[in-house]
């Protein structure tokens, strides 16, 4: 049974501030008017994503303009993580793409949330869709191209998980991982070694890995609660999993270093547009079409 608690949003999707909703075990506060964040999400009360800062400034430093507002639970990236000019065009897509710049909307369901926007660069709408179940959240996406022309897209996921909350994450079989940071690869890993790496790291690492081409469309992680997330994705749209691994070492400030990891399935070798769309592997949506996927969070209990 769901059950609106203070939901500023009406049924036909007027735009407003905040909102929270619940659905059995399930706890969700967002906000339209910051990207469609999702500022908390609990399940049985326990917090699966990062809280908003007590306390918040931006880095003194230029560390690109999404550090300039609080950095934490939940946002999408489309249709690019890395800023860049969409291809062949002058049209500059922000830093983690447009939509987590705009007001959204919402209506509520019987069993979860539909939250939409529309693109300000393109002639698209973007939808994210949250049904819930007692144990799983359902993730619905769907860009609408209102235009004449195709429209070449990325998109990845950006749940903020504590990264000190986590004991363990279980990785597939995979070809090769890019370290982005260091513009390399990394050899000789395993998904086993793989996850030994992350979880070794100390305080003040930072990573942004892309795990290519997975040979399934599923992973998990597990939090120090004994919760364990199942997130299962369309690997054949999702041929990586871009993984940011930030151990109190960024932003590289006293005061606002952050605690937090990411698991984002993502189209293309990295998350930068021009490069999916050069290599032929990003996602696209015809004139007056509409391209849908889904994506899942099992909640499972660790007994070990």
């Amino acid at each position: 049974m769901s059950k609106r608690r203070s939901f500023n949003a009406t049924r036909s999707g007027a735009s407003a501030c905040h909102g929270e909703f619940d659905h059995g075990p399930w706890h969700v506060e967002y906000r339209l008017n910051d990207g469609g964040r999702l500022n908390r999400l609990t399940y049985r009360g326990y917090d699966l994503l990062t809280p908003e800062p007590e306390n918040f400034r931006p880095p003194a430093s230029e560390h690109g303009r999404f550090e300039d507002r609080p950095v934490y639970g939940y946002d999408d990236c489309f249709p690019s993580v890395v800023a860049c000019f969409y291809p062949g065009t002058q049209t500059s897509i922000p830093d983690h793409g447009e939509v987590c710049w705009l007001a959204w909307e919402v209506r509520e369901e019987s069993n979860g949330l539909m939250f939409s926007v529309e693109s300000q660069l393109f002639p698209l709408t973007f939808e994210r869709t949250m049904l819930f179940t007692d144990t799983a959240i359902i993730w619905k996406f769907s860009v609408k191209n209102n235009g004449n022309n195709p429209i070449a897209f990325q998109h990845s996921m950006h749940p903020l998980i504590k990264l000190d909350e986590l004991k363990a994450i279980e990785l597939p079989g995979f070809k090769s991982v890019f370290d982005w940071n260091k513009n390399r690869a990394l050899d000789g890993m395993t998904p086993e070694s793989l996850a030994g790496f992350l979880l070794g790291q100390p305080k003040g690492g930072v990573e942004m890995l892309f795990v290519q081409e997975v040979e399934k469309g599923e992973m998990t992680w597990t939090y120090r609660s004994g919760f364990r997330i199942r997130m299962r994705f369309p690997a054949e749209h999702f041929s990586t999993i871009g993984i940011w691994w930030d151990n109190d070492g960024y932003p590289a400030e006293d005061g606002i270093r952050r605690n937090e990891c990411a698991f984002e399935p993502t189209p293309g070798k990295t998350s930068l547009l021009t490069q999916a769309y050069a290599e032929g592997n990003s996602l696209s949506v015809a004139p007056g079409e509409r391209f849908s996927w889904q994506m899942s969070w099992e909640v499972e209990r660790d007994l070990k």
